[in-house]
């Protein structure tokens, strides 16, 4: 039973990918990860001192730049001793590379890790879990070729630290609760080192996959929305994606996903976040410009042909920093040369998630989206009604997608400090000092469609005594937009209409100037304030402070 399918093929790899015009970004990606960590370099030390940072002051980025280095090294190694057989020096890093991972004290990240204090070497979280399954994949590869105390180790530390792990504890978070991608990531992952390495057992613990993968399935809407974001529909459907694959195969197709509605649904969401070429919706912990998996994108391709599209070449991505593995060597396996070289044309659109609140129109002069939802969303930022703006290739009104992530990034008690989830660093209204307040009770109201027109009522997200209404407006035509906010508010607080940006504005009489792009007023004229992101990037806000007896805010995007 061939259960990486043309991966075992060493053909494909020594001619195929080695030759193939549409494999030079896969090519060059493996090239440039060895160059960058791989080349002439030792193995980066995971120092305990280095571990404990986080425990300590909550950064994130010490401990994880050394381990997902490794991760990199781990997988440009094993995917050039594949496509290049014949230069050893790919396979010797490669086992060494193997070797300093299976000597780590954990596979889990500090962020992930139960405590300090306790000495949990098998904890599986989002990396424990993909570390196991890429030794797993490559174990099943390569394991012929590298040295027999190397296969032995993998072998063991997988057993150790993942298989008997998962069947003496059957409480993980992400097994029980979970409907994020952390079920498809840690789920998909050990259920696939199963299949791979154990697979007498896998009968016995396919039941708790089956609920992990119903629970994962459940945290779309039905219309097939992530609000997660573009990133972690990649991150837990690509993993999600490999597990139905091998699922499939070692069932002999009784497990088939893939015939269900709803996952044709979901595998249709990528392809409705580009607003202007690589410009994206970046709502909840995303990213201004998108990409879409090569891989991943051309498996659903062939799945559903005529309900999934797929862009421009450019538009593609083969890896990203934290090197997943299966998701990189199925941008090779999974891609499909007529797919790339026929790309569908990124049309004229209009999209509305009903169960999501979430609306995508594109243009020949423009692309928006506007989200309603509640602020207890997955990755949540306290965000109802606001919007995106792109022309020309980039985001001009701006959702900048993710923070930094800490300690305090996710701690329930601080997350809203962070100008990326606080509602004052997105386009919205704020009432004195009141912004919009987080949790599920705090939402959109109203959220209606109609013929050039998206609309919602937002008063429901400030929870404001004296914010009985604020309907939130987009007229839409072919080259421009009109917002028009509509207040029933009593008190002597003014407001203030913040629009947040990259770009530095400018102000000539009635206009705000965005290099290509005007922001039209009348009446109140704007301040702008510089700020920095928690990633050091320069945002500039926009601000209309309003007397606290305003009716309606006009203002005109083109």
């Amino acid at each position: 039973m061939n259960l990486l399918g043309k991966a075992t093929d060493a053909a494909f790899w020594s001619e195929t990918v080695r030759n193939g015009d549409c494999y030079r970004e896969f090519r060059k990606y493996l090239c440039d990860t060895w160059q960058a960590d791989c080349e002439g370099q030792e193995i980066t030390e995971l120092k305990y001192s280095t571990f404990k940072i986080f425990f300590e002051n909550g950064n994130r980025s010490i401990y994880e730049s050394q381990y997902f280095k490794r991760r990199r090294a781990l997988a440009a190694s094993a995917l050039l001793s594949l496509v290049y057989p014949e230069e050893e020096k790919y396979i010797t890093k490669l086992q060494d590379v193997i070797f300093a991972i299976c000597d780590e004290y954990t596979w889990c990240l500090p962020a992930h890790h139960p405590n300090l204090e306790e000495n949990n070497r098998t904890f599986i979280d989002l990396f424990a879990s993909e570390t196991g399954f890429a030794l797993s994949e490559i174990y099943t590869l390569l394991g012929e070729r590298m040295d027999k105390v190397i296969s032995e180790r993998i072998k063991a530390e997988v057993n150790y630290r993942i298989i008997n792990s998962f069947i003496n504890k059957n409480d993980y978070w992400w097994e029980v609760r979970c409907t994020n991608n952390w079920a498809a990531v840690c789920g998909g992952s050990v259920g696939c080192t199963f299949i791979l390495m154990r697979p007498e057992l896998f009968d016995e613990v396919k039941p708790r996959f089956d609920y992990i993968m119903e629970k994962y399935l459940k945290g779309f809407f039905d219309d097939g929305f992530c609000l997660e974001g573009t990133g972690y529909w990649h991150y837990g459907f690509g993993f999600f994606t490999v597990y139905a694959d091998m699922v499939k195969t070692f069932t002999e197709g009784e497990t088939d996903y893939f015939a269900r509605e709803r996952v044709k649904r979901i595998s249709t969401f990528i392809q409705k976040m580009f607003l202007s070429e690589k410009a994206s919706v970046s709502f909840a912990d995303g990213y201004p410009e998108g990409h879409y998996h090569f891989g991943l994108c051309h498996y659903l391709k062939k799945k559903y042909p005529e309900e999934v599209k797929v862009y421009s070449p450019k538009y593609g991505y083969v890896a990203d920093n934290c090197a997943r593995f299966c998701l990189i060597l199925n941008a090779a396996v999974w891609l499909d040369p007529d797919i790339y070289n026929n790309p569908a044309d990124n049309e004229n659109a209009e999209y509305f998630g009903e169960d999501a609140g979430l609306f995508v129109k594109r243009t020949a002069s423009y692309g928006f989206a506007a989200k309603g939802g509640t602020n207890g969303e997955h990755h949540n930022h306290n965000d109802v009604g606001n919007f995106i703006f792109a022309k020309n290739g980039r985001q001009v009104i701006t959702d900048v997608g993710s923070g930094k992530y800490s300690k305090q990034y996710f701690r329930p008690e601080t997350r809203y400090t962070f100008i990326e989830t606080s509602s004052k660093g997105h386009s919205l209204p704020f009432f004195g000092d009141e912004e919009q307040k987080v949790g599920k009770a705090f939402g959109a109201a109203e959220v209606c469609v109609s013929e050039g027109k998206f609309s919602l009522d937002i008063a429901g997200a400030y929870g404001i005594e004296a914010l009985t209404k604020l309907n939130r407006s987009f007229g839409l035509k072919d080259d421009e937009i009109t917002l028009t906010d509509t207040f029933e508010y009593t008190s002597d607080t003014p407001i203030t209409e913040r629009f947040v940006t990259y770009i530095e504005p400018k102000i000539e009489g009635g206009e705000v100037i965005l290099e290509d792009t005007k922001l039209i007023f009348e009446g109140v004229y704007p301040t702008v304030t510089a700020t920095e992101t928690s990633k050091n990037k320069t945002l500039y806000f926009i601000d209309f402070i309003l007397p606290c007896d305003t009716k309606t805010f006009t203002l005109t995007i083109k």
